[in-house]
């Protein structure tokens, strides 16, 4: 049994999937997400399985990560660069960097959403690492010149954890991308982020499944030292 094989297995035990393919700028890929978030997301809530904190949102292919990985694999290619994404999820848009030949290291908290993006790498050919990264005890192997992520700041109480996890992640003259639904409003986030950064946003409309959604796209550097 192939190790995408052995992925599938393990997910297939826990949740209903279909692999589905997925058009991203110039390229196709195929994803496996689930058959039904929703009604999975419906399941839980009424079951009062978990509280709000801990539903699996990670499960979710978010509009914002579409753009972030059309966005991400725009960037020039530099032989050196290395690429981290944290909070991935499924990991469609380091997986999507990754084919566009960039380096990149693909990082989530949740081990069920590590196995997606394993798989999700593997399905895809990419050449992308994956690993668990805890922002409370990180292991850095960087510095990065680019960190990434989509929807990765719903949760105030981890404001303070992320923005001194990108003190020290990100190179001296690196960038922070951040994508997010525009209707989510996060003003303590960035008044937490800059205390020690500035940033540019951007405001997009990406169109998937049928529906529009407004996106925020986010550069994120460092303060003139």
């Amino acid at each position: 049994m192939s190790e995408l094989e052995e992925l599938l297995k393990q997910i297939r035990q826990k949740y209903n999937v279909d692999s589905v393919p997925l058009k991203v700028g110039g390229k196709e890929l195929k994803v496996v997400q689930f058959t039904d978030f929703e009604s999975y997301l419906e399941e839980l809530i009424d079951s009062q399985q978990v509280g709000p904190k801990d539903l699996p949102y990670w499960a979710r292919l978010w509009e914002s990560s579409l753009l972030l990985a059309y966005f991400i694999g725009k960037q020039p290619l530099v032989p050196w660069q290395q690429m981290l994404e944290i909070g991935a999820g499924l990991g469609v848009a380091g997986t999507y960097a990754s084919l566009c030949g960039h380096q990149v290291t693909i990082t989530d908290t949740n081990e069920d959403a590590l196995l997606f993006a394993r798989a999700n790498v593997l399905l895809n050919g990419a050449k992308a690492t994956v690993r668990r990264l805890d922002l409370e005890t990180p292991e850095i192997n960087g510095p990065y010149e680019v960190i990434f992520g989509a929807e990765i700041i719903y949760d105030p109480s981890s404001y303070p954890l992320l923005v001194s996890f990108l003190r020290k992640a990100l190179a001296p003259n690196g960038t922070v991308f951040i994508a997010r639904s525009s209707s989510l409003h996060v003003p303590a986030f960035f008044e937490e982020l800059t205390r020690y950064f500035k940033f540019k946003q951007t405001v997009q409309t990406v169109r998937f499944g049928g529906e529009s959604q407004q996106v925020s796209l986010y550069a994120v550097r460092f303060k003139d030292r």
